[in-house]
């Protein structure tokens, strides 16, 4: 802001673009919307009055571009967002003339995605609440979905299994996504409202056979659409109307079967835009049901009748209040397709850019043509053409005369089709040229045979439609990959499309770099905490579950903890519980026992820091902290008490050690949003990492949390180790090469006698395992010769003995050696050329998912034990395989092994 002027500033690396909004002073102590968008070398910023007597005023942007040549902002994940000024020690550009700002900031959003302004990574200065911002009018209850995210909601009280009935209006581009799944736990019973090829379709299923039906227009024009979905027993109506045009259609669908009845239960939910991935947790669903997750626009959602706001859910991500289709400038092509542009004329100066990423080395990028009628059509008629041509991007210009002027750029210079983002800017020269430059090289020129301007009233991006293919010369190539941000000076609007996904687009670029192997670096160390624990006498014994006849005789059930909890499994863990915000404004108190917790609103939160309980909270007039000195990480039970009468806080421990707070002014109101969260917090926060917790008789009710995530039992007696409870596996490393040689060393307490312990394995037949089997210990090596093992049978009770055994697994070329509490076994491969193990895939511990190939195990039976101390040594640099950051983990506990009863 410069003289109650709000300027835009950016620079690409070939100088300082900056625009200033002309219209507006923001300096008058009303709240403003500030918005301003960067495309290319193109910056424009609005000014939206929300208040006073100019407020509603739809403004008049203002544009400017930067100096030519740069049109990429090279910043990545690792850059920082200032919000209100800038850090002392953080070097300025030269053109920004201000550091502070004085004044109020709401809502906050980068490339449409929201800045949580309380969840900062560092603060400075004195920063205090302000009265919320004014939002522009919206209307009550719209929210739009990113495409990545969804809302869960609760079944309707009133629910009649034999009627149903679903409204809401939705606005979209999606061409296939999913609208609303509700489901029975056994999936059974279900019903889906989904967009394919953008018509509408219904599915469900009472448990008898399935009905579906699909719409005959397609319904994803950008446009508001009111979708009422009407069953009664086995025949379900679907009735879709036009909003602007009135326009009806109805769908009728029958079930199949005797059944009449959807059978909900009162705690299964009912699901918008999308399932949940939580985690390595992606949640399952009927076959017929899409799983692409919707992006666009919802309001007005009632379910039986019974209204619903997706902001006020418990569990939703990706959702935002307000609805925004009209600037979407993504397009993306899965299979073959197009989108028609407005036309242009390309006269000297016209400028047109885009940004594109693909992994297929051919198809049409953009065709634009000067849309004559097909009667009218000559050979000789102008066009501009962009493709991607076996690598070689090709820009033509033919003007109507003389022949066609072509830019070739090779993919020797540099590979395309790589998935990653690229720019192209075609620029009309004076002189009769026109120059092209593709990301920031140099520019590629061309010579034209007049200075004329180009009418070319059609443009297609992706590929050209039938009627345009039929009636010229033109071969249809479709473009499959992201085309977005096409300027033509200004941005044209979106016509008619085909099989486009407008507003979305995959990520096709490479997957960032694996953890440090072995052989690239050294790994980090990670101490497991090995005091016991000593908690309260209220054991109860975990039910195991069912596994096959192979359990040892002496296997007991480990022993659990009623109504306690471990947190800090992974990173992530954490349970949330939905409450009614009311209760806590004026005065709350919280009792509850624990060894580590967070307890976190927006504005108040509980953790410890250094060993010690902190508290802190802010009323709207800045945030109060404080610990008290006393240290509670010594593995004992501790009991907490929080509470605030308005601005007087009270935190104390163990009934004896206490500390006061009193936050700033007179502010006494905690305005919170409805949500605790409990050990941990969600993966869409900033925090620093989270240890293993215990959390014990919160006064909410821990065993019917909102939602949960890698939280685990809490066992009487402890030690160090991870518990594998039969039914999963964890993914350790995502790409490992398992070569000449390799050294894997553990140790392991099992109450199965078969089990697999590690794998890893191509889909050929290289691979490396360790498995138990009928008692006995093996190690495979296949090094796609033939199977190499190495077998230790133990003696007495075996592997039943409920003791720790050390194995030491050792692939030296073509020979296996398997050391197994300091007794050896080995074998050797008659064929000594063959000594690689050629792998490049996940390691597999305690079992596999279903379907993954594994060359060198015999059984596919799960682990159950614990296991401790896996390490892997290559080129005598040894990886320490820390299990609480596997990469997936299902069934597993990290951190905690039951103890052996004495």
């Amino acid at each position: 802001m410069r003289k109650g002027k709000v300027n835009f500033l950016w620079d690409v690396g070939s100088g300082v673009g900056r625009v200033e909004y002309p219209h507006h002073t923001i300096h008058d102590g009303n709240w403003h919307r500030v918005e301003a968008s960067r495309n290319g070398l193109n910056g424009t910023i609005s000014v939206y009055p929300l208040e006073g007597s100019m407020a509603g005023m739809m403004p008049t942007p203002a544009s400017a571009n930067s100096p030519t040549a740069y049109t990429i902002l090279d910043v990545d994940q690792n850059a920082y967002l200032f919000v209100g000024g800038i850090l002392g020690t953080v070097k300025k550009a030269e053109a920004v003339r201000t550091t502070t700002f004085t004044g109020c900031m709401g809502e906050t959003f980068l490339d449409g995605k929201p800045i949580g302004l309380w969840n900062y990574r560092e603060r400075h200065g004195d920063c205090k609440g302000c009265a919320v911002s004014p939002q522009r009018s919206d209307g009550e209850g719209i929210v739009q979905l990113d495409g990545e995210g969804y809302a869960a909601v609760g079944r309707p009280t009133r629910w009649n299994p034999n009627v149903s009935t679903v409204t809401f209006k939705f606005r979209t581009f999606s061409s296939d996504a999913l609208l609303m799944y509700l489901a029975t736990e056994d999936m059974k019973d279900f019903m889906s409202l989904e967009l394919s090829e953008g018509k509408v379709k219904v599915n469900f299923d009472l448990g008898s056979g399935v009905g579906s039906a699909i719409s005959a227009n397609r319904h994803n024009d950008g446009s508001w659409k009111s979708l009422t979905m009407s069953r009664n027993k086995k025949q379900a109506t679907v009735t879709v109307v036009d909003i602007d045009s009135s326009a009806e259609e109805k769908i009728v669908a029958t079930s199949q079967g005797s059944a009449t009845g959807l059978n909900l239960k009162e705690n299964q939910k009912i699901y918008f835009g999308g399932l949940p991935t939580i985690g390595n947790y992606s949640m399952t669903a009927r076959s017929e049901v899409t799983l692409k997750r919707y992006a666009g626009c919802l309001r007005e959602i009632e379910v039986s009748r019974t209204p619903y706001n997706l902001l006020s859910s418990s569990d939703y991500t990706g959702v935002t209040k307000g609805c925004n289709v009209e600037n979407l400038y993504t397009v993306s092509f899965s299979k073959p397709g197009y989108m028609e542009l407005g036309g242009l004329s390309l006269a000297v100066s016209t400028e047109i850019s885009l940004s594109f990423s693909t992994l297929e080395d051919t198809g049409t990028i953009l065709l634009a043509v000067s849309g004559a009628s097909p009667r009218r059509r000559q050979s000789g008629e102008p066009y501009l053409s962009v493709m991607l041509n076996k690598g070689s991007l090709e820009v033509l210009v033919f003007t109507g005369s003389h022949s066609p002027r072509r830019v070739i750029r090779r993919p020797e210079q540099g590979i395309l089709n790589d998935g990653k983002e690229h720019s192209l800017r075609i620029e009309r020269l004076a002189g009769r040229s026109f120059a092209v430059q593709v990301d920031e090289e140099p520019k590629r020129e061309a010579t034209l045979p007049n200075d004329q301007p180009i009418s070319l009233q059609r443009i297609f991006l992706g590929g050209i439609p039938a009627e345009v293919e039929q009636t010229s010369n033109r071969v249809n190539v479709p473009f499959q990959g992201c085309i977005w941000n096409l300027m033509v000076n200004t941005s044209p609007s979106l016509c008619p499309f085909e099989n486009a996904e407008i507003g979305q687009c995959p990520n096709l670029a490479p997957p960032p770099p694996p953890p440090l192997l072995p052989e690239e670096g050294e790994p980090e160390k990670e101490k497991e905490e090995s005091k016991p624990l000593r908690p309260p006498p209220t054991p109860a014994t975990v039910t195991p579950p069912p596994g096959p006849p192979d359990s040892c005789a002496s296997a007991v059930a480990p022993t659990a903890l009623e109504k306690a909890y471990q947190f800090g499994l992974t990173r992530n863990s954490h349970m949330s519980f939905a409450f009614d915000d009311t209760k806590v404004r004026e005065s709350r108190t919280y009792d509850y026992s624990s060894l580590v917790t967070i307890f976190n609103f927006f504005y108040l939160f509980l953790q410890i820091k250094d060993g010690q309980v902190c508290l802190g909270y802010d009323l709207g007039h800045g945030n109060i902290s404080g610990c008290v000195p006393f240290s509670i990480n010594d593995g004992n039970w501790h009991k907490i008490r929080v509470s605030r009468v308005k601005q007087r806080g009270l935190l104390m421990v163990d009934g004896r050690y206490s500390k006061q707070m009193i936050s700033p002014k007179k502010a006494d109101l905690l305005d919170v949003v409805g949500m605790v969260y409990v050990g941990g917090l969600p993966q869409n926060y900033t925090t620093k990492r989270i240890g293993p917790a215990v959390i014990e008789d919160f006064k909410l009710d821990m065993a019917t949390p909102t939602s949960s995530y890698m939280v685990g039992k809490c066992f009487v007696a402890t030690e160090t180790g991870t518990y594998f409870d039969g039914t999963g596996f964890l993914k350790a490393v995502s790409s490992y090469r398992v070569g000449l040689d390799v050294l894997i060393e553990l140790e392991f307490r099992t109450s199965r006698t078969n089990g697999v312990l590690l794998a890893i394995s191509n889909q050929a037949n290289d691979g490396l395992g360790l498995e138990l089997v009928q008692g006995k210990l093996l190690f495979h090596v296949d090094n796609g010769a033939g199977r190499i093992t190495a077998e230790h049978m133990p003696e007495g009770e075996g592997f039943c003995d409920g003791q720790w055994h050390a194995v030491t697994a050792n692939k030296l070329r073509h020979r296996v050696e398997l050391v197994v509490d300091g007794k050896q076994s080995q074998a050797e491969s008659p064929n000594a050329r063959s000594n690689t193990c050629d792998t490049n895939d996940p390691i597999y511990v305690g079992g596999y998912p279903h379907g993954v190939r594994q060359a060198a195990l015999s059984t596919s039976t799960s682990f159950r034990g614990c296991m401790r101390n896996l390490k892997i040594t290559k080129a005598s640099k040894t990886m320490d395989v820390q299990f609480n950051k596997a990469l997936e983990i299902k069934g597993v506990q990290p951190l905690s092994c039951p103890a052996v009863a004495a």
